[in-house]
């Protein structure tokens, strides 16, 4: 699954009929679903959950009660392969093709919004605006549920936003819509949290370059 740098929804199109084997198989990603499958429960079952960057669903698959889910992603082919597959029964499954910076979240509305593997591309500014997004969707006492990848350090993650920024400008792109990984510290992650309002921020599990952030509204 080695592309060249593509618009974000051209490369998850590319990958997306190969993308669950490659999460399984090649990433050994089983135990990170498994914690997420964990986490949903000890969040009482969400009734209403919002899914951001949803891909394939491997996380949609973790939901296992009664519940109305909304997923967001960019990729029609990504949304094809989610559509394809048997979710839990009692799912009921609403797909949007579409970025989640411009799809509007009703506020005060979701139990939960989940997401994995997909803030990575963008920077302090532009979570900032999602998050808050974010925040204002959630109803009281509503959670919030990260898992992504995350930078070793403030320098690491200095250095890949500027190498980003130079690329984006070079380019005369908007910074984002492009395959590039841009994580941020793990500290960085927690403060934008805390700065959002969110209260009860705990980090669930940590693996060698992922974080896992549960926090609460």
């Amino acid at each position: 699954m080695n592309f060249g740098i593509d618009n974000m929804d051209i490369h998850f199109n590319k990958c997306a009929s190969d993308y669950d084997r490659h999460f399984y198989e090649d990433l050994g990603m089983c135990q990170f679903y498994d914690e997420i499958e964990k986490q949903i429960n000890i969040c009482g079952k969400p009734k209403i959950i919002l899914v951001l960057g949803c891909g394939t669903g491997l996380e949609i698959e973790r939901i296992k009660h009664s519940a109305i889910v909304t997923a967001i992603d960019i990729s029609s082919g990504m949304l094809a392969e989610l559509k394809e597959k048997e979710v839990y029964p009692q799912v009921t499954l609403n797909t949007i093709c579409g970025s989640y910076f411009d799809v509007t979240f009703t506020e005060n509305n979701f139990d939960m919004v989940l997401s994995t593997y997909s803030f990575h591309h963008f920077t302090v500014q532009q979570k900032i605006r999602l998050y808050n997004k974010i925040y204002n969707c959630l109803k009281p006492n509503g959670y919030f549920i990260n898992g992504d990848t995350v930078s070793k350090d403030k320098d690491t993650e200095i250095n890949l936003i500027n190498k980003a920024e130079e690329f984006y400008k070079r380019q005369q792109l908007s910074f984002g819509s492009m395959h590039i990984d841009v994580p941020l510290a793990l500290d960085t992650e927690l403060a934008l949290f805390s700065d959002t309002g969110f209260n009860n921020i705990s980090v669930e599990r940590r693996w060698n370059k992922t974080a896992l952030i549960k926090a609460i509204k």
